[in-house]
C-alpha cells in the first residue's frame, strides 16, 4: 500500500510543514524510520526519537512546531494517533485474507439458525439450538455450546471457547483461547474442611462491540448473568469471576482480576494487574493504576486509585514521597 503526502494533507485536512511530496510505502514507529516511511509524534515522551527519525513523513499535532529544523516532512493534523490509526487498519484490511464458507471437517448441531455470509473454520463445533447473526466468523477449533447466540459481525478467534446460553452481541472480537461462560469460583466449605463446587446455572452477556482477548476468562453467573457493558475492551490474560457486571466502554488491561458480583461502571479504566476484590461497587469514571489492589467500594467514581489498599491517586502519590525518604533508626 502505498499514499503520498498530498494526498494525506487532504483526507486529513492537514497542512504540510517542509519535506518533498515523496512516496510513503509503509508505516513505521519513529525509532525505526527508514526511508518510504510513516509514523506519528504525539508524546513528548518520543521526543529524541522524532528528532532523529529517518522516516519520510511524519504526523504531528496541528499546534507542534519543532525547536530544530528537521529531514522528515511534517504533516499536521488534528489528533495523530487517531490519523495513524485509520492507517493502520487500512493496511490491516489489505493484508486480511477475506474468510468465507465452509470449511471441513467442522460439525454444526440440531436446529441452528445461521446468518448470511458466514465462515466456519476447520474442526470448529457448533452445538444445537444456536443462532448465529450474518458475517460472522468462527476459525479454526472454536467450540460453541449449545444454545448459545451469536450477533452479527462477531469474530471467534481459534480456539476460542463459548459455553453453553452465553449471549455475545454483534460486532464483538473474541481472541484466541479466550473462555466465555466457564463454571465460577464458588464453592461450600463443610464442617470436615472438604469443598463441594456451587454449580453455575447463569450465564454470559457480552453486549455490542465487546473485545476479549487471548486467553481471557469470563466466568458465568451462578444465577443470573455475568455482564460485559458495550464497547468494552478486555486485555489478554484477564480473570472477570462469576456475576461480574462491567458497564460501557470500559477498559481492563493484562493479567487483572475481578472477584465476584463485583460492578464496574461506565468509562473505566483498569491497569495491568490490579486486583478488584468480590462484592464491590465502582462508579464510573474509574482508573486504576497498574498493580492497584481495590479492596473497598468507590461507588460515585471519578477518581484515579493507586496502591494497596487502593486509595485516591494524588493522595498516594504525596504518602510515598514520604515513605521513600524514610531512613531506619540506627542502633
Amino acid at each position: 500500500m502505498q499514499w503520498t503526502i498530498p494526498e494525506l494533507v487532504k483526507r486529513f485536512g492537514a497542512k504540510q510543514m517542509g519535506g518533498v511530496d515523496a512516496v510513503l510505502t509503509h508505516l513505521c514507529t519513529l525509532a525505526e524510520g527508514s526511508p518510504g516511511g510513516l509514523s506519528f509524534f504525539s508524546s513528548p515522551q518520543y521526543t529524541t526519537a522524532f528528532y532523529q527519525t529517518k522516516a519520510t513523513a511524519v504526523l504531528v499535532a496541528k499546534d507542534f512546531k519543532p525547536v530544530v529544523p528537521v529531514a522528515a516532512a511534517l504533516i499536521a493534523v488534528e489528533d495523530p494517533y487517531s490519523c495513524f490509526c485509520s492507517l493502520i487498519e487500512e493496511v490491516y484490511q489489505e493484508k486480511m485474507l477475506p474468510k468465507c464458507g465452509i470449511e471441513f471437517p467442522s460439525y454444526i448441531g440440531r436446529k441452528v439458525i445461521v446468518g448470511e455470509n458466514i465462515y466456519r473454520g476447520a474442526f470448529s463445533y457448533i452445538g444445537h439450538h444456536v443462532v448465529i447473526g450474518k458475517g460472522v466468523k468462527v476459525y479454526p477449533h472454536v467450540y460453541v455450546g449449545d444454545y448459545v447466540t451469536i450477533g452479527d459481525d462477531t469474530i471467534l478467534y481459534s480456539g476460542a471457547k463459548i459455553a453453553p446460553y452465553t449471549v455475545i452481541g454483534s460486532r464483538c472480537v473474541i481472541h484466541a483461547g479466550a473462555v466465555i461462560g466457564s463454571p465460577g469460583f464458588g464453592f461450600i466449605t463443610h464442617a470436615d474442611g472438604s469443598a463441594k463446587r456451587i454449580p453455575s446455572v447463569g450465564h454470559v452477556l457480552l453486549q455490542d462491540d465487546v473485545e476479549v482477548g487471548a486467553h481471557t476468562t469470563v466466568d458465568a453467573a451462578t444465577v443470573g448473568r455475568t455482564i460485559v457493558g458495550k464497547g468494552t475492551k478486555v486485555d489478554n490474560l484477564v480473570q472477570i469471576a462469576h456475576n461480574v457486571q462491567i458497564g460501557k466502554h470500559t477498559a481492563i488491561a493484562a493479567q487483572v482480576g475481578i472477584a465476584g458480583s463485583t460492578r464496574v461502571g461506565d468509562y473505566g479504566k483498569l491497569g495491568g494487574q490490579t486486583g478488584v476484590a468480590g462484592h464491590l461497587q465502582l462508579g464510573d469514571h474509574v482508573t486504576a493504576v497498574g498493580r492497584a489492589g481495590i479492596t473497598r467500594s468507590f461507588p460515585k467514581g471519578n477518581i484515579t486509585l493507586s496502591g494497596t489498599p487502593a486509595f485516591e491517586n494524588k493522595k498516594f502519590l504525596a504518602c510515598y514521597a514520604r515513605f521513600k525518604n524514610l531512613v531506619p533508626s540506627k542502633k
